[in-house]
Parts: structure tokens; sequence; C-alpha cells
């Protein structure tokens, strides 16, 4: 049994499940080492090396921070080549399944990864690492969720650029999350399909990457030519806006109780494209504060908000030196604030 799927297990057992556990490459706990006897569970959680690991509720379908940290980890992940992040999805999460999903067609060096259990599956996706690369006019441009989606509802106009990088890729990511999650076997009487598990599905991703998890969550809800999936949970860090207000307004309506975008201090990025354009946003904001504290629509973030640019010209200088992987956006910070604030987060009246 996988690590996995045997989390849940381990937490029942030893009365841990809002705790964390980390152990250090080649460290072993130090009853383990006089104990020959401990249990498998044990055994397997040593070699989960360098990560927290969290004993994820694969059937929450409100905010968990235990799910956050994990949703977390594999956003980063997803920026490593694809043989480092296969090795943390699979020997330090303890994932069985594992897949890479090319999505350069419409933004360079942009990919996703698929890691799977026993119990549930998730897609994460990586950012650019260049913010400009989708803030220019033509890829800021609004167009209409059905013409990217074609048949699919009018539920308003969504951000071009992110829109075709989804609808290019689709094929790849419907099919990695078939092979992940695969559908339930015919049956005429519809017998045993109530009974049947079914791994639950998770969407998270970082920068350009939680944008595209936001309109892959709206493509699986929404867009019947799909093949439609409950999502338990959207979980983002650094987001931009996807849409605007008719399109947030529709998401809203079917997964903002399942979708958290996390903003750290003052990352410029979930600002924009601007409110002024008529984005919008959507899901539920946790704000880390100056001092890493988290805060549910957070003063300090509404004095930010208010701030203007003196001109879209002011405002793309400062995004075109924007990395992401540094300051505020950089998802190892993202990181960092999750694992150590998890017991504020849990505390959250979400």
């Amino acid at each position: 049994m996988s690590i996995c799927g045997c989390l849940s297990a381990f937490s029942a057992r030893d009365n841990r499940s809002t705790n964390h556990i980390r152990y250090l490459v080649g460290e072993v706990p130090e009853k383990n080492q006089k104990n020959q006897g401990a249990s498998p569970i044990r055994k397997q959680l040593a070699l989960c090396y360098y990560y927290w690991v969290p004993a994820f509720d694969p059937q929450a379908t409100r905010f968990s921070a235990k799910n956050a940290v994990l949703l977390a980890q594999l956003s980063n992940a997803a920026y490593r080549t694809q043989i480092d992040a296969e090795t943390i999805v699979r020997q330090q999460l303890g994932f069985t399944d594992f897949y890479w999903i090319d999505l350069t067609k419409q933004f360079q060096n942009v990919y996703a990864i698929g890691a799977g259990c026993d119990e549930f599956a998730v897609v994460a996706f990586r950012g650019t690492q260049n913010v400009k690369d989708w803030m220019t006019d033509l890829q800021a441009t609004p167009v209409s969720f059905q013409w990217i989606f074609e048949n699919g509802p009018n539920v308003g106009s969504i951000h071009a650029g992110f829109g075709h990088a989804v609808r290019d890729a689709w094929r790849k990511v419907s099919t990695v999350v078939e092979k992940m999650i695969p559908p339930p076997p015919d049956s005429k009487d519809l017998k045993g399909l109530s009974t049947t598990p079914q791994r639950t599905l998770w969407l998270t991703g970082h920068s350009l990457g939680a944008a595209l998890a936001v309109l892959a969550g709206a493509a699986f809800s929404m867009w019947q030519q799909a093949r439609i999936r409950p999502v338990n949970g959207v979980y983002t860090f650094g987001q931009p806006r996807v849409g605007l207000y008719q399109f947030c307004g529709n998401y809203d309506h079917v997964l903002n109780a399942k979708t958290f975008r996390f903003v750290n201090k003052e990352d410029l990025v979930p600002r924009v494209p601007f409110r002024g354009w008529d984005y919008a946003d959507i899901g539920r904001m946790i704000h880390f504060t100056s001092n890493g504290e988290p805060k549910l629509e957070s003063s300090e973030w509404t004095n930010f908000l208010s701030r203007t640019f003196q001109s879209f010209r002011d405002f793309f200088h400062i995004a075109t030196n924007l990395q992401t992987d540094v300051g505020d956006h950089a998802m190892d910070g993202y990181q960092q604030l999750v694992e150590s604030q998890a017991a504020a987060l849990a505390a959250l009246q979400l």
C-alpha cells in the first residue's frame, strides 16, 4: 500500500489527523531504530524526507489546511524537471500514479503533473518564468467561454490566453484524469455504482498555472462536451484573474465553496488583469499578511488594492521585471507559509 493510501489510517491510529510528519534524508525515528517491529506504515513514512506529509482528507468538501499543504507541495513539484517531479511525487509524497503533461502550445515551458493514489487524484499546473508572456494585450483580451470551449454554456468571457492554453491541451489533461480516475463500469441497472469507491479530483497551481487550474475546474464542471466530473477542490497560489464578472459569477455558483486563492503579502499577480477591465475574482481568498499570518480579505490587501498605477505602462514595466521564483510571488514562499501556518489556516472560519 502506498503512503498516500496509508495516511488516513496512520492518522486515525495515532490520533494525529491535523499533525504533520517530517523526516530528513536517511533519518529514521529513534523509536523505529530500536523497535524492529515497527508498523509498515511507519517504515514507509520514514521515506518521506524533505516534505511535511499531511493526513490528506480526500472527501473534504470545505477548506482543509492539511489538504492545502499537500497541494502546495505538488504545485511546487510541477516546476521541477520531469525526472525530479516524478521522484518527489512517487518517492517523497508516496503517490502510485505520475503523469507529465505538456502544455507548451500556447505558452513556453508550461507543464502540469498528474498524481494519483487509491483515494484521490491531483492535477497541478506550473506557471511561466515570465509574467509578460500572458500580460500582452492580445493574450489578456477577453473571449467567450462558449467560443473557446465549443458548444459550451454561455457563462461569460475569460482571458483568451488562459482559455486557449487549457482548450489546446484538453485532450491531454482529460486523458490523464481518465487514467487516474477511470469512469465507473457500465451498468444498465446502476447496480453497485453507489457503493463503488471513486477517487476524488483536486486541481491546483501557481501563477499562470493557478489560472489554468481554475479554468480546468470550470470545464470539468460546466462543459457538456467534456465528461462532467465532480471537483472536490481548487487551491491556487498567486493566481491572476481569469474572467469577467459574468463568468466569475457563474463559476462561483458552481465552485465558490471549493475554490481557495492564496495571496502572499504584496504579490502583484493576483491584481491582474485589472478590475478596470471588468475582470473579477473567484472563490475565497486567504491573504498572508506582512507578518505571515493568514487572514480572510485582510485590511492590508484591501489597502494594497486601493493603490493605483499611473498608467498601464507603469504596471507593465513592473510586471516585465517580475520573476516567478523570487519575492512575494515565489512558489517556494507560498509553500513555506502554508506549511508553517497550517494551524492558523485550520482555525480560519471558511
